[in-house]
C-alpha cells in the first residue's frame, strides 16, 4: 500500500484547525505553581486564549495584558509594559512571569528582554524569574507557543551549578500538548513503577481543580520553580511529543547532560510499550504486575472489538504530535487512516507518516497546512465512517451524516473531556470503548432508519445502509 503527501494550496484557512501561539505558552505556564503569564498586545490577544481555554478546561483562566492601543502601535508598548510587570509584582507577588509576545507588538518590533532588563534594574527587589517567548501568530500555531514555551524554561530555569555525579534521582517527563487527565494517567504510571517524575510542565490540578473555601491565592498544584531550577539534576528526559517539548528535552542534554528520549505521544499498545520500555531502560525497575494486567486488558479491548472496527476508513485532524499517536491506535484497531490531515507545513513530520502508515500498512494521504473545509471537500468526493479530531469538525459530522469521536483542543460542545486520558494503557482502552461505542451507536441508528424506509415511513433522504469494509453506501 502506498500513502500520499500533499500540501493545501489555498492560502486562505475555511474552518481552520489550528489556534493562536499565545494560547500554547499560557497553557503551559498554568502547569507552574504561582506563575502569571502577561500577553504584550492587544486586549483581545488576551481574551480571545482565555474564552478558549475556558471552554475547554471549563476553569476560571487569568492573564494579564499590556492592552496595546492605536498610540502604542505607533510610538512602542514599552511604557505598558513596564507598568504591568510593576502592577503584577506588587497586587500578586507571582513566584514567575511569563511575557508573551503577540503578532502586534512582535511587529511593531518592542523589545521585550531588553525592557524586562530594565524593569529589573529598576527593581532590585524583584527576584523572581521573568521570561519572554515568542509567540506571534503568523508563525506556527497553539503548538509553536507551548513548545516556544519549554525551550525557555529549559534555557533559563535550570541551575548550571551541577556537581558531577549529583543528582535528584528525578526523571524529567515534558508531556506536551495533553489533557490533565493525560497527566494523572502518566502519574499513576510512574506510582506504580515506584519513580518520581519532574513534570514540565504540570496542569493537571490548576486547570482541573477543585472546589476550595477560602480560595487559594493561586491555584493548587504545578510544578515549583525551584523543581525546576533541580531538573539540571535529573536522570534523563522524556519527551512525549516530538514537536511540543522534544528540542527542549535536546537542550537538557546539551547544556546539562542530562540524557534525553523523545517518544511518539503515547497513544496505544505500541506507543506506551515504547513509553514504558524507555523509564525501564533509564532506571533498570521491571514492570510491575498491575501494568502487566492494565496491558492484558487492552489487548483483551482490541481483540474483542476487532469484529466492530476493522475494515472502517477513518478521518483524523489535528495537532502532529497527537495524530502520530493516534494512527498507532486507529491502525492496532485496524481501522484504515484515510486522511490525516494538520494545519502544521512541517514536511519531515510528513514524510515520517507516510513511513509510519506504509510500515503499518495502512493507505493514508497526508495533508500538511489543511483547514477542515479541504478535509470536507475529501469526504464528499471519498466518504468516511468515523471523524476522530475536536469539536471544529462538528459541521463536517452534521452534514455528512458521520460520527464524530472528540479528542485534542478545543472540545467544546462537550462536558468533562479535559478530565480523560487517551495516553498509557488505561487511556487507550477508553478510546477503544467510546470509538466501538460511537460505531454501535451508528448502526443502531442506520439499523432503525433504514426500517423507517422500508415500511414508508418518511426518514432521511440519504440515509447510510452499513459500515462495511470501508464504504459507506446510502440510499
Amino acid at each position: 500500500m502506498t500513502s500520499c503527501l500533499t500540501l493545501q494550496e489555498r492560502a486562505v484557512a475555511i474552518n481552520p484547525t489550528r489556534s493562536c501561539a499565545p494560547i500554547g505558552a499560557m497553557l503551559a505556564n498554568y502547569g507552574i505553581h504561582g506563575a502569571i503569564t502577561i500577553n504584550h498586545g492587544s486586549q483581545g490577544c488576551a481574551t480571545y486564549p482565555r474564552h478558549q481555554m475556558s471552554r475547554h478546561f471549563r476553569e476560571p483562566v487569568e492573564v494579564a495584558t499590556t492592552s496595546l492601543t492605536e498610540k502604542t502601535t505607533v510610538y512602542g508598548g514599552k511604557q505598558n509594559l513596564l507598568a504591568a510587570l510593576k502592577n503584577i509584582w506588587e497586587r500578586f507577588h507571582p513566584t514567575m512571569i511569563m511575557i508573551c509576545s503577540t503578532c502586534l507588538s512582535e511587529t511593531i518590533g518592542d523589545d521585550i528582554p531588553a525592557i524586562i532588563d530594565e524593569f529589573l534594574d529598576k527593581h532590585p527587589d524583584v527576584t523572581i524569574p521573568i521570561i519572554s517567548v515568542k509567540t506571534p501568530s503568523y508563525i506556527g500555531n497553539h503548538t509553536t507557543g507551548f513548545d516556544n514555551f519549554l525551550k525557555e524554561i529549559a534555557l533559563n530555569l535550570p541551575d548550571r551549578r551541577k556537581k558531577k555525579g549529583e543528582t535528584n534521582g528525578r526523571i524529567n517527563i515534558i508531556p506536551g500538548w495533553v489533557n490533565p487527565g493525560d497527566i494523572r494517567e502518566l502519574k499513576h504510571m510512574l506510582r506504580e513503577m515506584g519513580l518520581h517524575g519532574l513534570w514540565i510542565t504540570d496542569y493537571s490540578e490548576t486547570l482541573d481543580g477543585g472546589y476550595y473555601n477560602p480560595r487559594p491565592h493561586f491555584p493548587r498544584g504545578g510544578t515549583t520553580v525551584e523543581e525546576l531550577r533541580s531538573s539540571s539534576k535529573s536522570l534523563a528526559t522524556i519527551a512525549l511529543q516530538r514537536h511540543v517539548g522534544g528540542e527542549a528535552a535536546r537542550i537538557y542534554e546539551r547544556r546539562y547532560n542530562v540524557p534525553a528520549h523523545v517518544l511518539t505521544m503515547p497513544i496505544g499498545l505500541k506507543n506506551t510499550d515504547a513509553f514504558v520500555n524507555t523509564l525501564i531502560e533509564i532506571t533498570d525497575h521491571t514492570i510491575p504486575e498491575s501494568l502487566e494486567v492494565e496491558r492484558a486488558r487492552l489487548l483483551d479491548a482490541l481483540v474483542d472489538t476487532h469484529m466492530y472496527t476493522t475494515g472502517l476508513r477513518v478521518a483524523l485532524y489535528g495537532d502532529p504530535d497527537l495524530l502520530e499517536g493516534l494512527v498507532g491506535l486507529i491502525a492496532e484497531m485496524g481501522m484504515t487512516p484515510a486522511y490525516i490531515l494538520t494545519a502544521t507545513d512541517n514536511r519531515p513530520w510528513g514524510e515520517r507518516m507516510v513511513e509510519l502508515t506504509e510500515e503499518l500498512g495502512v493507505e493514508s494521504e497526508i495533508i500538511l497546512k489543511g483547514d477542515l473545509h479541504e478535509l470536507h471537500k475529501r469526504i464528499k468526493r471519498q466518504p468516511v465512517d468515523l471523524l476522530i479530531g475536536h469539536s471544529k469538525g462538528r459541521f463536517i459530522a452534521e452534514a455528512e451524516n458521520i460520527p464524530l469521536v472528540r479528542v485534542g483542543f478545543p472540545v467544546e460542545d462537550r462536558f468533562g473531556h479535559h478530565r480523560r486520558s487517551i495516553v498509557g494503557y488505561n487511556g487507550a482502552i477508553a478510546l477503544v470503548d467510546e470509538i466501538t461505542n460511537t460505531i454501535f451507536e451508528r448502526r443502531a441508528t442506520t439499523i432503525v432508519s433504514n426500517t423507517l424506509i422500508e415500511t414508508g415511513v418518511e426518514g432521511p433522504t440519504s440515509v447510510p445502509i452499513a459500515l462495511r469494509n470501508g464504504a459507506t453506501a446510502h440510499r
